[in-house]
């Protein structure tokens, strides 16, 4: 019998149903398109931050510590301290492994170019790490700086080329197509292939292939430092717990900071992995990445919760109209001895059928909507969500009850009498 009744009431003024499906329809895509572009917009703003530069950096132990007698600072130079290249491919063994975009080893020597001191850099370009089960990793210079070159990046180490910083070509007066000869322990002769500004140290140096520097510096296989651009979730208070002082955290505590891409989980890996090295995070560039993340995290949040009291609203509106038009059809249902409980029973019923209808058409439009968002700021392909299928159902089921029962239950305490009276 109550499936009956519902089964007729639900056949009934179909054009009252269609509006209720279709606002439910409409907010629920909104909901579900903003939900997709907010899980990948965490992992594509990362992407898009990339352009800040490298979020940690590998330095040797030498050169972290600070040692002063007397006043003067006496700590290890740089220079004579240094990692291994040969080590660099261990950060593609690490457990965050997949979280590590790009690595950029770097060797800073001092050169001569005529009666001129220079600075000389050596970095990996396009530089291929073979990583086991899985396609080779290319990365280097290119991949985690974007730094602006006019002209071309250096061709393979095989080839004396070379990108000269854009303070020094004026220094010098060398333009795209010139030599220039080097010398830094042994001599060697480069064509200006590019140059390069990025408003930092790199403006004033001579920058070509790794190897090449490597070779007139008599350093084979040594690199002063590297920087790693790795996808990290922002910091929270966990993290900054652990940063004051890690003693603090409790087992469980740790094994949630480890199992979370944080910057200063991902750089205690990637020091584990290099010996001899500590990782510092570049505090600037995670905070900034971190900031901003949050910031648009947020601002989708109260998008999606004001589309949802927007959507609840309407509904409201609809059945609540819908349910007045039907006062006379509740209170004879109650005179004939149907108790509240039941009455209000078949209108959730009635209600949650349009919802889970209007939050199934919801689930194919909201994901193809979030595709097209995902794809159109981005332009890059989203990914795909089973969980939003499931959950625009539900949502319609939350939706049509909210927007269903303060109407209902309204008519509900009305007088029966009265009503049947129609006064």
């Amino acid at each position: 019998m109550f499936l009956r009744l519902l089964a007729d009431s639900l056949a009934r003024r179909r054009s009252r149903k269609m509006l209720a499906v279709a606002v439910i329809w409409i907010g629920l895509t909104t909901i579900m398109a903003m939900l997709a572009l907010s899980i990948d917009v965490h992992d594509k703003m990362n992407l898009e931050l990339r352009s800040f530069g490298s979020n940690i950096k590998l330095v040797p132990v030498a050169e972290s510590i600070s040692v002063s007698i007397g006043g003067h600072d006496v700590s290890p130079s740089a220079d004579l301290s240094s990692l291994e290249e040969a080590d660099m491919a261990k950060l593609k063994t690490i457990f965050w492994r997949n979280n590590v975009l790009g690595i950029s080893p770097r060797l800073w020597v001092r050169g001569q170019v005529g009666n001129n001191g220079v600075s000389l850099l050596g970095v990996w370009i396009d530089h291929e790490i073979v990583v086991d089960g899985g396609e080779p990793f290319i990365t280097g210079a290119r991949q985690v700086h974007r730094w602006q070159v006019e002209g071309s990046w250096p061709a393979p180490a095989g080839e004396a080329q070379c990108m000269i910083g854009r303070d020094l070509a004026r220094k010098l007066d060398l333009a795209i197509g010139d030599s220039v000869a080097v010398k830094a322990g042994g001599s060697a002769e480069f064509m200006v292939a590019g140059i390069l500004a990025t408003g930092q140290r790199e403006d004033g140096a001579i920058i070509a292939q790794l190897r090449n520097i490597q070779d007139l510096a008599g350093l084979q296989g040594k690199v002063s430092h590297a920087e790693v651009s790795a996808l990290t979730t922002p910091e929270d208070k966990l993290a900054r717990k652990y940063q004051k002082d890690p003693k603090l955290l409790t087992a469980a505590e740790y094994e949630r900071w480890f199992c979370t891409p944080f910057p200063g989980s991902v750089a205690v890996q990637i020091q584990e992995a290099v010996p001899g090295s500590v990782a510092r995070v570049v505090r600037r560039i995670s905070e900034s990445q971190g900031a901003t993340l949050n910031r648009i995290e947020g601002l989708m949040c109260m998008l999606a919760i004001a589309t949802m009291v927007s959507c609840c609203l309407s509904v409201a509106g609809v059945l609540a109209s819908a349910v007045l038009e039907r006062r006379q059809e509740v209170a004879l249902m109650q005179a004939l001895g149907a108790h509240r409980g039941e009455v209000l029973l078949l209108f959730l019923c009635e209600s949650a059928v349009l919802g889970i209808v209007g939050g199934a058409l919801a689930a194919a439009t909201g994901t193809l909507l979030g595709r097209w968002l995902v794809s159109a700021i981005f332009g890059g392909e989203a990914s795909a969500h089973v969980a939003l299928l499931v959950l625009s159902p539900f949502l319609g089921l939350v939706v049509g009850w909210l927007g269903s029962v303060w109407p209902v239950w309204h008519t509900l305490k009305q007088d029966t009498a009265r009503l049947l009276h129609g006064s």
